[in-house]
């Protein structure tokens, strides 16, 4: 890369950076409400669980194999791996800013130097 290359992409994280955190909170959002609904699966699966008299033992197991429960939980699943990736997304445009800065400076030396 020569060096109005790397500037070029400097200046253009910045905006990568901002789109990313826009796009992280609403995928917060997301999660929260998947979060949510997955509770309250969970919670009517167990009182239905106990007024029908089954075992206190057995419930938490049964309320995990329910289709509409482990639907909502596997949801959530994805909900917090979407959320994550865009975390890792933002934390590698931060790495890259600051690899593209050392370059700039190492090219900036060596230009000095020749």
């Amino acid at each position: 890369m020569n060096p109005q290359q790397v500037m070029d992409r400097l200046v253009l994280i910045p905006t990568l950076l901002s789109e990313k955190n826009d796009n992280y909170l609403s995928l917060m959002k997301l999660r929260s409400k998947a979060e949510g609904e997955y509770n309250i699966a969970v919670a009517k699966k167990t009182l239905e669980l106990k007024q029908a008299g089954n075992s206190i033992t057995l419930i938490d197991k049964l309320v995990k194999g329910d289709k509409v429960v482990a639907n909502f939980k596997w949801k959530l699943d994805v909900a917090y791996g979407v959320e994550n990736a865009c975390v890792q997304s933002i934390k590698d445009l931060r790495s890259e800013s600051d690899s593209l800065r050392s370059l700039l400076t190492w090219l900036r030396s060596e230009k000095g130097n020749g």
